[in-house]
């Protein structure tokens, strides 16, 4: 009974041992590289964690990776493609029984990680990454030596000529740079010759990366791309996406400003309890918009003529509503409100920055909630005093605050278009022109407001951009050199919002007016009410002489 005992307890033991073993088998399932100007990263997909060991020699001129048990060692990856710009220069596979030997021969790469990553939502392979530093004396990628380029393949010689994992647009960017001179002022500018030149150069530059991505589909076939039941390329995983960081704008320094100030608010979209969109590598709309909008503020309370303030400091959560209110009791002449865009589809496709202004059927309807709430008190500027002396006139009320609102939308326009020629100096814009909208925080009739989205944080490569330090201080200081150069191209436009306002409204206290009719025109009125049609015009500044029934027209 005893000998059974331990023979059944020996034959337990040896299915365990045997169990334990299989499960530690692997199976390589392929092996692909990705090349940027800091690292060269080797990917190896496998079944499970691996069990794996790695070693440099001596002179850092070779690298091995041994993967232990892996169940098809001898069907595993041998073929691996590497950029002709890496410190990676030669790649063999070699067996030893069930274990996996791969090694690398290397020029000089500055240091060597390797760790594993735990399956994905989007993989449920483990994978196995080795990444070898770039030298320093390497030159970094740019569009002139991208053109030359070319990636080679170890044992496959058919492969593109540009890094297709490279944006295209950094190639373009580079080239930009390339072509342009910086002035005092920031801006980059282009010789004629250049210009001719550039546009050469930027044609030819998009005909070879279209090429390359065609060449890099053929080269993934042919080794050994998996591929579905119906005989299409299964899409790999991104192992990482590298967006090189944008160039730090001038150092804001603040100074003390003038006896009045013209006072910007700026105000980070979402906070607190609402982050905003959230983009695939958790970034945040919320914490962007703040770096930004304190950027920003940094950058206006730089300049004498203007002073800053922010509706939020903090990651704190402030309603719609309030946002325009805190505007309003900090006698803000204007509203800037920074936010992040996002595709709800999760399409990373869409980019580029944009500016929104209020849409005229918004700001009618935001009027007419103001004058059914008796909230014109409120109001800045002038036009809620005049407004609240108007009782017993509604149709004076009306027209005062549809001035307002109008002469706010008018200023926010113009500033819009100088933010976008600004930004587009520098990236991206979706638009070249303002986009109107019916949005909440642009609704105040007193204070011209200007909603900006700063780029798509479902956009991969816009998502590494705006979580950059850099790129958001660019951004903050482009929309800054927007505003600056709106007050210095029209310096009189600052008193129109406040000072004219409130001479035109206050002007028309007391004045008869009449309500518009079918079948009226601005000459019948005129002659109806004994006046001429010019003083018409002037006293309601009209540019036309047609009119909309239920419009108010006062008279001289």
């Amino acid at each position: 009974m005893n000998l059974l005992k331990r023979l059944l307890k020996a034959g337990l033991l040896a299915f365990m041992l045997l169990t334990v073993f299989s499960a530690q088998a692997n199976t390589i399932k392929s092996i692909r590289s990705f090349h940027n100007n800091v690292k060269t990263r080797i990917v190896a997909d496998l079944s499970s964690k691996p069990d794996y060991a790695t070693s440099l020699s001596a002179n850092k001129a070779v690298f091995s990776l041994r993967i232990r048990s892996v169940s098809n060692a001898a069907k595993a990856p041998g073929k691996l493609v590497v950029n002709s710009r890496s410190c990676v220069k030669g790649f063999k596979k070699q067996l030893d029984g069930k274990d996996v030997r791969y090694v690398f021969s290397l020029n000089k790469c500055k240091d060597v990680k390797a760790f594993t990553l735990a399956p994905s939502k989007d993989s449920k392979n483990y994978r196995l990454v080795v990444d070898f530093g770039t030298p320093d004396n390497v030159a970094t990628t740019t569009a002139a030596n991208a053109s030359k380029s070319t990636v080679k393949t170890v044992s496959n010689p058919s492969t593109p000529a540009i890094d297709i994992k490279v944006p295209l647009k950094n190639y373009e960017r580079d080239l930009f740079i390339k072509y342009s001179q910086t002035s005092k002022d920031g801006f980059r500018t282009m010789s004629p010759s250049n210009a001719k030149l550039y546009q050469s150069k930027l044609e030819q530059l998009r005909k070879d990366y279209a090429k390359a991505q065609q060449q890099s589909k053929k080269v993934q076939v042919a080794s050994g791309t998996k591929r579905s039941a119906k005989g299409s390329a299964v899409k790999k995983e991104e192992v990482e996406d590298i967006v090189s960081d944008a160039s730090a704008p001038p150092v804001p320094v603040r100074v003390t400003s003038v006896s009045k100030p013209f006072i910007i608010a700026v105000d980070a979209g979402h906070g607190g309890k609402d982050p905003g969109a959230i983009g695939k590598r958790g970034v945040k709309e919320k914490n962007v918009t703040l770096a930004i909008s304190r950027a920003l503020y940094n950058y206006i309370n730089s300049n004498k003529s203007f002073r800053g303030t922010l509706t939020r400091s903090s990651d704190v959560f402030i309603d719609l509503d309030k946002r325009s209110e805190i505007a309003r009791r900090r006698k803000a002449d204007l509203l800037i409100s920074i936010h992040a865009d996002s595709v709800a589809s999760g399409s990373s496709t869409a980019r580029g920055a944009s500016v929104l202004v209020l849409s005229e059927n918004r700001a009618l309807r935001e009027n007419d909630n103001i004058l059914r709430k008796n909230k014109q008190t409120q109001l800045i500027g002038g036009a809620g005093e005049v407004m609240d002396q108007s009782v017993g006139n509604p149709y004076l009320a009306t027209a005062i605050l549809d001035m307002s609102s109008t002469n706010s939308r008018s200023e926010g326009n113009l500033l819009a278009k100088e933010i976008l020629n600004q930004l587009s100096a520098f990236t991206h814009v979706r638009k070249n022109a303002p986009i109107s909208a019916s949005l909440a925080v642009l609704k105040s009739p007193d204070i011209p407001s200007l909603l900006i989205e700063t780029g798509y944080l479902s956009n991969r490569y816009e998502e590494i951009q705006l979580n950059q330090p850099n790129y958001q201080k660019q951004i903050a200081y482009r929309i800054y050199l927007g505003i600056k150069s709106y007050y210095e191209k029209y310096p009189a436009q600052k008193l129109k919002s406040r000072q004219e306002s409130y001479a035109r409204t206050n002007s028309l206290k007391g004045k008869r007016s009449v309500v518009v009719k079918k079948g009226d025109s601005l000459s019948l009125i005129a002659k109806k009410n004994g006046v001429s049609v010019s003083s018409l015009r002037q006293l309601n500044s009209l540019k036309s002489d047609s009119l909309r029934v239920g419009q108010v027209i006062y008279l001289p």
